[in-house]
């Protein structure tokens, strides 16, 4: 059995001011290569780590002109929601966004929590979960959507989660989870998206990996990015597991595509945004910047009733979905 592995497509209609090229162009001549992929290498199905687009409400026109070259992938997708699939964050909100759209047609399949997808072929069997971003992934000690349970009756686990999963502890402020905090996952493997630049491939244990391939796409003007080369992973599941990263040769370099003044732009904005939140901390409880986040901590200093918090994250969606 061979699975290819991509993750954080964006697809938008759109060129990103980081840009110099043509972001659209270049994003079909990307998912086309994966096609040609998938045929040379007898692929039996897609994997895609979340965030298959860059917004919510993705113009139909958009959605229209990359529909059939996912069609053209001509084996099953299989997916799970990212922050940019969805308003505010919320899973609850998919059947209203074009990632629920492609998934309610059957051009894609969405990976749900506690039901996990079977698949038999060439005499593997394989257990598929997934976990869609939300509100409280990679929050401190959460580490329940990463931890699977694999079934007696099949050969392989693979569990796909969109969250901040990282090797090391990351120098800026933010959520995330370690990959020594997950060790106790039944999965064999787990492929996380999100984290743009990727780590390749990492050993959980012996006998359990952990795979992002690094976004498709090279959005943020970041050093990190300059130097990257997109890629996909290809998984082969025999008596064993073996999985190989492939670069693609239709991505160009980071010079030719990003602009340097913008990513020397980003750079003294993250300085400048670090002292900000730091006095930002010094006057205050607040442990970050993000809408829900501030929504729960003020609620949970005034000791609110869920049923208040829910609705202000509702009011939160709708707002955001009139803004997009």
């Amino acid at each position: 059995m061979k699975i290819l592995v991509l993750t954080d497509t964006h697809i938008r209609g759109t060129t990103p001011r980081n840009r110099l090229d043509e972001f659209p162009t270049m994003l079909k001549k990307k998912l086309i290569e994966v096609k040609d992929v998938i045929e040379k290498k007898e692929i039996d199905f897609v994997l895609h780590g979340g965030d298959l687009f860059d917004r919510p409400d993705t113009a139909p026109s958009v959605v229209g002109d990359f529909i059939h070259i996912l069609r053209d992938f001509k084996v099953p997708i299989y997916t799970i929601a990212g922050n940019h699939d969805l308003y505010g964050h919320n899973p609850s909100t998919l059947s209203r966004t074009m990632l629920g759209l492609l998934n309610a047609s059957g051009i894609i399949n969405i990976l749900v929590p506690d039901d996990e997808e079977i698949i038999e072929l060439k005499g593997v069997k394989v257990q598929l979960n997934g976990s869609s971003y939300h509100y409280d992934l990679d929050k401190s000690n959460r580490v329940s959507d990463y931890l699977i349970k694999k079934r007696t009756d099949v050969d392989y686990a693979i569990n796909i989660v969109h969250g901040m999963l990282l090797p090391r502890p990351f120098p800026v402020d933010l959520d995330y989870t370690l990959l020594d905090d997950i060790k106790d996952t039944e999965a064999d493997i787990t492929i996380t998206g999100h984290y743009h630049t990727g780590f390749g491939v990492k050993r959980l244990s012996e006998d359990k990996y952990c795979l992002n391939p690094g976004s498709l796409v090279r959005i943020g003007a970041y050093a990190s990015e300059l130097k990257r080369k997109p890629q996909v992973a290809i998984i082969s599941l025999e008596e064993d597991i073996d999985i190989s990263l492939y670069k693609l040769k239709v991505a160009e370099a980071g010079e030719q595509v990003l602009d340097r003044s913008q990513i020397e732009l980003n750079e003294y904005r993250q300085k400048k945004l670090a002292g900000f939140v730091q006095e930002i901390k010094s006057a205050g409880s607040f442990n970050s910047l993000g809408l829900n986040d501030i929504l729960n901590e003020l609620a949970n200093n005034k000791d609110l009733d869920k049923a208040i918090k829910d609705e202000a994250r509702r009011r939160l969606e709708k707002a955001e979905e009139r803004l997009v």
